[in-house]
């Protein structure tokens, strides 16, 4: 079985010299579940003959990692590999998101239509950074969202109105948008006549890392069989999708 791009990024990270508990760290994970996902890669590599991934050496490095991985510190990438590490770690951040981007997409687009999300704010918030959204193309919506961290759980609060209500098989998304137009999912909700959007949507904890590879914050009319496909498209590139759908509001993370 062909590894996956997000399998080929995780072997990169650790025959390059990271280890399970840096890899971890970026996915917001644990070790364990590094060492399961790096040990099913190894297995699919078995019988290929890769010049990139020599099954020997993946099997080597993998031993070692499992002999020392509790008692060594983290040894460091060297500089002419860090960008090629900011890339594996991108690509097997984004791999996990998709997962969760799929199960919305399949399961379907959450809220009743009602303009509610499910989840509502605490009273533990830690910090929050508000964000003004400005109404794009001649919507006539209006609001914003606040980013908050509660626990170490990125979450996203969102306060809209003015919206045109959602019609059969469409939803608004949240993205936040990066360099390439490369885009985070955040939020998938359906609005009924109020035409307003409340609540408190989390951010996957695999994401957490590459927030401050997005500079943009926008809200999309898209119909599910847009971004499904937008989906399916990014994780046979074992990336993160494009934007998709008409724009309706935006603001800047920065």
């Amino acid at each position: 079985m062909a590894l996956s791009e997000d399998q080929r990024a995780l072997l990169r990270l650790l025959l390059e010299g990271d280890t399970y508990t840096r890899v971890a760290e970026v996915l917001g994970t644990d070790p364990d579940e590094v060492r399961d996902r790096a040990r099913a890669a190894a297995s699919a590599l078995e019988g290929a003959n890769d010049p990139e991934l020599p099954s020997d050496a993946v099997r080597e490095r993998l031993a070692a990692l499992d002999g020392t991985q509790v008692n060594s510190a983290p040894s460091q990438a060297p500089a002419a590999q860090d960008e090629r590490r900011r890339r594996a770690l991108w690509i097997v951040a984004a791999g996990a998101v998709l997962v969760l981007v799929v199960v919305l997409l399949v399961v379907g687009i959450g809220g009743d239509g009602g303009g509610e999300t499910t989840t509502t704010a605490g009273a533990d918030q830690e910090e929050a950074v508000p964000v003004r959204l400005s109404p794009v193309g001649g919507s006539q919506a209006s609001g914003g969202i606040t980013i908050v961290r509660i626990a170490d759980q990125p979450a996203v609060d969102l306060d809209i109105r003015g919206l045109t209500p959602t019609g059969k098989g469409e939803a608004y998304v949240l993205w936040f948008v990066g360099s390439g137009g490369r885009s985070l999912p955040v939020a998938f909700q359906s609005v009924g006549p109020n035409g307003r959007i409340t609540g408190r949507s989390a951010i996957p904890t695999a994401a957490a890392s590459l927030l401050p590879s997005f500079d943009t914050a926008e809200l999309t009319l898209t119909r599910q069989r847009e971004a499904a496909a937008a989906v399916e498209q990014a994780a046979q590139a074992g990336t993160l999708p494009q934007r998709v759908g008409t724009s309706v509001l935006r603001g800047s993370l920065r």
